[in-house]
């Protein structure tokens, strides 16, 4: 939790001093707030007028992330990756990395079962502001 989370979750919140706060803040950090699951503790104690600040971006990013829930959802139903699922584990897994290579922490976590609305939201995180280059070779 960064400063401006810890600060709306204290007991004592000025609603002006935490929007100063959030403006001051850099996208990339609004998102993280996001990603985490907090921003919406900060959005409830800011002055209302203030709050479409974080409400209208956190729309945009639930809309990213409803857009890869559907991708894996589609992905998840093609016959074509059933059958691969099916087969020798090995084998799936050098398919996904061959077909789906930028969706595949999301289906390996999908085939286990363990994919959480958490996971999706911190790979859009991850999209956004990732530290990986990706060169072209």
């Amino acid at each position: 939790m960064n400063q401006v989370g810890r600060y709306a979750a204290s007991e004592e919140v000025d609603e002006f001093e935490l929007m100063k706060m959030v403006m001051d803040l850099p996208e990339k950090d609004k998102m993280l707030m996001w990603s985490q699951g907090y921003i919406d503790l900060v959005v409830e104690k800011m002055p209302e007028y203030a709050r479409d600040i974080l409400e209208n971006r956190k729309e945009k990013w639930e809309d990213t992330k409803a857009f890869y829930q559907n991708q894996i959802e589609e992905i998840l139903n093609d016959e074509e990756f059933i059958k691969q699922a099916r087969g020798e584990r090995k084998q799936f897994a050098l398919f996904v990395m061959e077909h789906y290579r930028e969706l595949q922490s999301l289906l390996f976590a999908a085939y286990d079962g363990k994919i959480t609305e958490e996971d999706v939201r911190k790979f859009v995180y991850r999209r956004r502001f990732g530290g990986r280059k990706k060169y072209l070779h």
